[in-house]
């Protein structure tokens, strides 16, 4: 099972693809809504690209959830920022979890998100995992 300490404070070029993906994914994701932007059409063609369509819809739907439901404000780095910060690791921790079908899943998602939205969250991230599980 995949720890916050699996990520936090690591060098991005040291991590695996699939991470540096969603890592990318996360931060794309939020510099699109600071600037009014379509999180959608931003991400859009890096999914294409990695083959992992499927994922696109759930990971919009679980950044949503966390940016509406979360526990307090999340920090995140700018794009090419070159370590991972705290909660930019539990994000990952989630993901990472959701790809290798952790049933600590619900746990994860209940420590980042309000109660009633832990299972919708948990839930998008287990689609995002399966989409995911034959580009690994």
């Amino acid at each position: 099972m995949p720890t916050l300490y699996a990520y936090l404070d690591r060098c991005v070029g040291d991590m695996a693809g699939d991470d540096v993906f969603l890592l990318s994914a996360v931060r794309r994701w939020v510099f699109a809504v600071r600037h009014t932007r379509c999180p959608q059409a931003m991400l859009r063609s890096g999914f294409a690209h990695r083959r992992v369509d499927d994922a696109l819809l759930p990971f919009l739907c679980a950044m949503t959830l966390l940016d509406r439901h979360g526990y307090g404000t999340m920090r995140f780095a700018d794009v090419r920022h070159p370590h991972v910060g705290d909660d930019e690791a539990r994000i990952l921790t989630l993901f990472g979890a959701a790809r290798v079908n952790d049933p600590a899943l619900i746990r994860i998602a209940a420590s980042l998100v309000s109660d009633g939205m832990a299972m919708q969250l948990a839930g998008a991230a287990g689609r995002i995992g399966a989409a995911m599980a034959p580009a690994t």
